[in-house]
């Protein structure tokens, strides 16, 4: 067996180096062109489906019966002109607008639009066989409008030691929502999809998917979250206390001590340029039966958080005028 096969392997080789085998390969090449030439210049048919877009929907408006999204067409051509229409992102689109002539309705695309639209992609001698289905058919109705403001459901979290300057923005903040009277009257806000996250150290911004309810349409249908994250520091300023005025009543109110320590957090962008104008420190008018007045801080920077006072509690004395008749200074006639 050893032996046949190294005979055939010789007698393959001569074959070869022979002229007999440059000639066979001649042929086979002539015939091969010659077949590429009869497939590719023989006509041919093909069947494929190329996709239909509706433009230009008012946006209070939406398809009760929804129309075709796809055409299917049968063309004939030669070969090579057939292969590059097959190959061609071939697409259909209709002015839906102009098809739209009342609050609700249908509308039919006719035989002749479509005919004559998908002509006009086509290259070379192709002929379109048939294509269905030969007429676009749908209906429509105009809905009501109402615009509701959108509710972030997830949760944004800073790193550690960072902290967040400012509130997480959703752009936009409101949405127009479409439906019937009945379904808007019981709709106050759309939701975004429930999403977290957390370990955000500078600014971020992504896209995130409204909820729409059943039947209703939102335009548009997802907003931009943003929110700015910084690192942080501690920092503490000695902050005088606002009181109320008594002038009306010929009195003032004493406090012990007058200022408070505030200690808060800020972002280290911001640390130097913080002073006590940034906060305000007060207490509210006495009431009968308290010694003791509570000590109450607000920011008045969007960069200042976690605002903690020292004391928090301040002992006051109440201290009563004489005006004198003469127009000199008033003296002091009694203390609480």
């Amino acid at each position: 067996m050893k032996e046949w096969l190294l005979h055939q392997w010789h007698e393959f080789r001569r074959f070869l180096h022979s002229r007999d085998a440059l000639v066979y390969l001649m042929f086979v090449l002539l015939a091969t062109i010659i077949w590429f030439s009869n497939a590719f210049s023989s006509r041919r048919e093909v069947t494929f489906a190329i996709p239909v877009t509706y433009a230009n929907l008012p946006d209070d408006y939406i398809f009760i019966e929804q129309p075709a999204d796809h055409i299917r067409i049968r063309l004939e051509d030669e070969g090579v002109d057939l292969f590059r229409n097959r190959k061609r992102e071939l697409a259909l689109t209709f002015d839906i607008s102009f098809y739209i002539d009342s609050e609700e309705g249908q509308f039919i695309i006719p035989m002749d639009e479509i005919r004559q639209m998908i002509a006009q992609q086509l290259m070379g001698d192709a002929g379109l066989v048939e294509f269905t289905p030969e007429v676009l058919r749908g209906s429509y109705t105009r809905q009501h409008e109402k615009i509701v403001p959108v509710v972030y459901t997830g949760q944004a979290k800073p790193a550690p030691q960072h902290q967040f300057s400012g509130e997480v923005q959703l752009t936009p903040s409101e949405v127009n929502v479409y439906g019937t009277e009945q379904q808007l009257a019981q709709i106050s806000s759309v939701a975004t999809a429930m999403t977290d996250y957390e370990g955000i150290t500078d600014t971020f911004v992504t896209r995130l998917p409204l909820i729409c309810p059943p039947g209703l349409r939102l335009l548009p249908d997802s907003v931009q979250l943003s929110v700015v994250s910084e690192q942080f520091t501690e920092k503490a300023l000695t902050v005088p206390i606002r009181t109320p005025d008594l002038s009306d009543k010929g009195q003032i109110l004493h406090l012990f001590p007058e200022q408070v320590t505030v200690t808060f957090r800020v972002g280290t962008a911001w640390f130097a340029s913080i002073t006590e104008q940034d906060m305000e420190a007060y207490v509210d008018m006495p009431q009968p039966g308290n010694d003791h007045l509570s000590v109450k801080v607000v920011s008045l920077n969007q960069h200042i958080t976690r605002l903690r006072v020292k004391p928090e509690e301040v002992e006051y004395l109440i201290e009563a005028y004489e005006t004198p008749t003469d127009g000199g200074l008033a003296a002091p006639v009694s203390e609480d």
